[in-house]
């Protein structure tokens, strides 16, 4: 990580915002292990790697115990990654160690790393991982990666095929979630229209998929913005837009791997101008960014993440009408929209999830609050359901994200403007100042700047219902943020859950700066002068 101590503090935030603006939109993600490995398995016509990158990532990357997956040990997203990864390797190697591949490359792409002599040891401590994974039983918790239960049963078939020697009986129970998503699926979007579907058509049930595969590519050549999902559609179909799409990936790539989503602009404007915009950041220039995401609420009644995924789901389309104020526009006309989201004791976040999601609830609680006069019995259902999620401590945990201080953050935005759900957030308040560690950091590992930037913004949106930010605790938070304000994308640990552990970079860059601005010292004005 680079500094630049000699500049004003003030001066550093500013800079940081202009550096955010100049491509945001197209930042994009950090490379995973998931969608890399499904790269790598894309041959050139003689056979060898079309990306040999993707390969060398995967060997740079593996953990000492054998796994891959992000630096976070979360159990679920290192099985998931570690299956793709080994199935990758299958690919050119034998588990005993006769390999398809000796290194060599008939596309333009060389290989840094040379011959492929590491694949077979590769495999193996991969396997190890794999069997000892299968003693310790199905990685059950509050995060679950996307398509858990089409992946983990999808690739222990294909590995056993390979003749990868895996428990007969491993992850019990991880057919029957299956089942229940394929029902939840059919019932809410049958065939391959439903957006699960499309989005792990690498690992979707052939049935489901028949005859549909290239009706479910969007225009920039890509399926539900997935590489993982766009491999499968070309080595199903040999398209030439999704293999178009697949080089661009590899052409972008700064360090051979495939990113969780790509593209994502939507999401990534959204959230960033949201962060910027709470801390009064907000450039002039925000105003085109943010005609993007109003432009498609206006045509559609709806925001996707991308439009190259146009799916209509209730968190992007609740993130913009809460940024139509910073555009001068009235959020209230527009709330109508959200109750095709609404069910039951909750509002769903796309059709057929399993598991609802808190950060979303939230943010359609923030979105109806901003008409305090209407919309009486969702406020109510939403504070409810929020207020039963929460835990003894005071924290909320969510289904995107695995660290507690990005829900309990986006839940005080709601509760705290909310009057009926405000007087419940002591707890909270005591729980954020009481888990700040030492060095002025939070969340685990000793601390990440992501999840201490999200504690920063809890407080002080708690501060708004009388539940001010120690300035002890604001001033040791500053301390240690600040320097994260010249930090490159690999020094923010991985996250948020998409197929994989993965970080939406412009997101978290925003967040950083955001908490920097509202951790500053603040002059007293009862000190006067």
């Amino acid at each position: 990580m680079t500094s630049a101590p000699g500049r004003p503090p003030a001066r550093r935030v500013l800079d940081a915002v202009d550096r955010l603006m100049q491509h945001l939109g197209d930042t994009g993600t950090c490379s995973d292990s998931y969608n890399t490995a499904f790269l790598a398995r894309v041959r050139s016509p003689g056979g060898s790697p079309r990306y040999p990158r993707a390969l060398d990532w995967l060997r740079t990357r593996q953990h000492p115990d054998g796994s891959w997956g992000g630096r976070i040990d979360l159990p679920a997203d290192r099985l998931m990654s570690t299956l793709a990864a080994v199935r990758a390797l299958a690919d050119y190697t034998d588990y005993n160690g006769g390999t398809h591949y000796t290194g060599g490359t008939d596309h333009a792409e060389t290989a840094p790393s040379g011959p492929s002599g590491w694949m077979a040891g590769a495999l193996q401590r991969g396997v190890r991982y794999l069997r000892s994974a299968a003693a310790r039983g199905f990685p059950g918790g509050p995060h679950e990666p996307i398509g858990l239960e089409f992946v983990v049963p999808e690739l222990t078939r294909q590995l056993r095929a390979r003749g990868v020697p895996l428990p007969p009986r491993a992850w019990p129970g991880i057919d029957a979630l299956r089942q229940e998503k394929l029902a939840r699926m059919a019932a809410s979007a049958p065939g391959p229209g439903s957006p699960s579907a499309r989005y792990c058509m690498e690992v979707a049930p052939p049935a489901m998929l028949a005859g549909a595969t290239t009706a479910l590519q969007s225009p920039g050549g890509s399926v539900g913005c997935s590489p993982a999902a766009t491999v499968a559609l070309w080595q199903s179909t040999g398209s030439a837009r999704a293999l178009a799409y697949l080089d661009e990936l590899s052409r972008r790539s700064a360090d051979g791997g495939a990113p969780e989503v790509h593209p994502m602009e939507a999401f990534e404007i959204g959230w960033s101008l949201y962060h910027l915009g709470r801390a009064g950041l907000l450039p002039s220039r925000a105003r085109t960014r943010l005609g993007v995401l109003t432009g498609e609420l206006d045509r559609r009644g709806w925001v996707a993440f991308s439009r190259e995924f146009p799916v209509p789901e209730a968190d992007t389309t609740a993130m913009t009408i809460n940024l139509l104020p910073h555009a001068g526009r009235d959020a209230a006309p527009w709330l109508g929209l959200l109750l095709r989201y609404e069910e039951g004791d909750h509002f769903f976040h796309y059709p057929g999830e399993r598991g609802a999601s808190v950060s979303v609830n939230a943010r359609l609680l923030e979105a109806f609050n901003r008409s305090p006069g209407g919309y009486a019995p969702q406020r109510r259902k939403l504070t409810g359901f929020l207020s039963g999620t929460r835990t003894e401590d005071g924290y909320w945990l969510d289904k995107w994200h695995v660290s507690p201080y990005y829900a309990t953050a986006h839940v005080s935005f709601a509760l705290s403007r909310s009057a009926s759900g405000a007087s419940g957030l002591a707890a909270t308040h005591r729980w954020l100042v009481g888990s700040q560690h030492a060095d002025g950091s939070w969340g685990t590992g000793g601390g990440q700047p992501e999840e201490t930037a999200y504690a920063v913004l809890a407080l002080d949106a708690l501060a708004g219902c009388g539940l001010p930010l120690p300035p002890r605790t604001a001033a040791a938070a500053h301390r240690y943020l600040t320097p994260f304000l010249d930090a490159a994308p690999r020094d923010f640990a991985e996250l948020w859950l998409g197929k994989s552990l993965f970080t939406p970079v412009a997101v978290v860059q925003s967040a950083v700066i955001a908490a920097v601005h509202l951790s500053r010292p603040r002059r007293d004005p009862a000190a006067g002068g």
